[in-house]
């Protein structure tokens, strides 16, 4: 983590995450986002081969390279050459190889880059003859400094950002257990359970408390709620427990009312800023003492069919210093008879 993060073996990063994940032989592997620096994000094709590779290297040029790529950074064999290979599906392989043959770096705004694969001479790996078009993506400065499996991709579009973070937070592999007692009618439900593949290595890295997952900013959702509307969770034959429980406790929004009430400064902050400078606790904000800088704050997101929220919302976003609903829909009350009278005046 420290070469892409701390030394820049990829560029400036300013946030990551990774998560632990153990495979059904028992050998861990990591996902890792790092999100660089706008100055150092992929804008080019020159910029991505500067880090980002996708071919076999000359033995000639470097021995060492070539080995490891050949060893660690091959795809397959599969299709023809190995139609039983785990990534075949319908007669095809899943994850697309082997690639196309190209001259340059494309960038692809769909997905992910079309990297450089030039025509080359084949080399055998499992017995079998392949070529460029089956090498998975790969840093070279890593690649040789760990010897290993370390696939490199480059996220250009949101698309792909959105199959990263879901691929990262996809959670545990689970396998199918078949229980039968004697001969029963066919329910799924009831004879399929989820089962959770635990292997020693797994439970060793919990018992000694590694850690399994880390990422360097918090995400806080603000709630947006009408008054009396705030979110209630309840389990059956505990209704009215949860409904006291509900009145008794303040949401993010009611309790950011009650602080610009009291405080000068937070009046000055729009509801998205109060985290960056405020932390919750115990139903109140209270002033940060430290932090902040690794917070990213979000507002929910609204359909504007759901008006009145929607419209909430997009206040919440852009007044300063709003002590309650009242004060929300006066300020609107205003605004609306302020530009009727202009719209008079212009007309007349």
């Amino acid at each position: 983590m420290d070469d892409p993060i701390v030394h820049g073996a990829l560029g400036n990063s300013i946030a990551q995450v990774y998560t632990i994940e153990f495979q059904k032989h028992g050998l861990p592997h990591a996902h890792i986002l790092i999100v660089l620096r706008a100055a150092d994000k992929f804008s080019t094709s020159q910029h991505i081969d500067r880090f980002v590779r996708a071919e076999i290297t000359s033995s000639i040029e470097n021995l060492r390279l070539h080995e490891i790529i050949t060893k660690c950074l091959m795809h397959g064999p599969c299709c023809i050459d190995n139609p039983g290979s785990p990534c075949m599906e319908a007669g095809q392989c899943k994850k697309m190889f082997p690639k196309e043959f190209r001259t340059e770096t494309t960038m692809n705004v769909s997905v992910y880059p079309l990297y450089r694969r030039c025509p080359n001479d084949t080399t055998f790996v499992l017995g079998r003859e392949m070529d460029n078009r089956f090498v998975v993506p790969y840093n070279t400065y890593l690649l040789l400094k760990y010897n290993t499996h370390i696939y490199v991709e480059v996220c250009i579009s949101l698309r792909a950002v959105k199959y990263i973070y879901k691929y990262i937070y996809k959670g545990f592999d689970y396998s199918n257990m078949v229980s039968s007692a004697g001969q029963v009618q066919y329910n799924e439900i009831a004879n399929y359970i989820d089962a959770r593949y635990v292997s020693a290595p797994e439970a060793m890295w919990r018992l000694l408390g590694s850690h399994m997952h880390d990422r360097s900013h918090a995400l806080m959702r603000l709630p947006v709620h009408l008054p009396n509307q705030k979110r209630v969770t309840f389990k059956d034959g505990h209704e009215e427990e949860a409904l006291q429980d509900a009145r008794s406790r303040q949401t993010m929004l009611e309790s950011w009312f009650q602080l610009n009430q009291s405080d000068p400064d937070a009046q000055t902050l729009l509801n998205s800023d109060i985290p960056y400078n405020y932390v919750h606790y115990h139903n109140n904000w209270k002033r940060r003492k430290r932090g902040g800088k690794k917070i990213v704050a979000r507002v929910y997101v609204l359909n504007v069919k759901d008006a009145e929220r929607f419209y909430l919302r997009m206040l919440l976003l852009h007044v300063l210093g709003a002590a309650s609903y009242k004060f929300l829909r006066m300020l609107t009350t205003s605004f609306l008879a302020l530009q009727s009278k202009q719209l008079f005046t212009v007309t007349c």
